[in-house]
């Protein structure tokens, strides 16, 4: 009996196609609405033949859901290498770790993010956004929030950083994204448990 082939990684081609297809899509949101962009749209915009697109995504909500997945795998990481990194003496930052990459991620991108989570997105945009953020915050939290139910601890804290980010990212001269983290974090102590609030 004959072993199957085993499927082959996603190869440099592929990765490039995936990643022009999210740009043209979030450029697009920005420029006209997350309603008045079609698929036809996208392709055009990334340079790529219908046929591609769907070998890849079925719709544009599994492109952006796609994207977004991309980008939280890669906040993850970097919480991860953030609070492994840490010094003994110093410990991890105190609140929670995904906050400084987003922000960061955000501030070299801020056209993008417009886009994402602006007022042109859309409900559809900023529903998903919202999810990646619950899912981030959900990852990082521990398993008990006191007396305080989890569910509502992870959709407080949430709601409140997707305000203020959108908040920030439409300021002509935001503050730099370590203050806005400090200040996020500052701000979400009372909802946070004590081993997570630092000093």
């Amino acid at each position: 009996m004959t072993k199957s082939p085993a499927k082959p990684p996603t190869d440099r081609r592929s990765l490039r196609t995936r990643s022009a297809l999210h740009l043209a899509l979030i450029e697009l949101i920005a420029e006209r609405g997350w309603d008045d962009v079609a698929v036809q749209d996208i392709c055009q915009a990334a340079n790529i033949g219908r046929s591609t697109f769907y070998l890849h995504y079925p719709n544009k909500e599994a492109l952006l859901e796609g994207g977004l997945a991309g980008l939280q795998a890669e906040l993850q990481r970097q919480a991860r290498a953030r609070s492994t990194g840490a010094s003994p003496a110093t410990g991890a930052p105190p609140g929670l770790q995904f906050a400084l990459g987003l922000i960061e991620h955000a501030h070299e991108q801020r056209k993008l993010f417009r886009g994402l989570i602006g007022r042109r997105s859309g409900y559809v945009v900023q529903q998903r956004f919202r999810e990646m953020v619950i899912r981030l915050i959900a990852a990082e939290l521990p398993a008990t929030t006191g007396s305080l139910p989890r569910g509502a601890v992870v959709r407080w804290l949430a709601g409140a950083f997707v305000e203020l980010l959108s908040w920030w990212v439409e300021q002509r001269t935001p503050m730099p994204p370590t203050e806005l983290a400090s200040l996020f974090n500052q701000l979400s102590c009372s909802a946070l448990p004590p081993d997570r609030k630092g000093a």
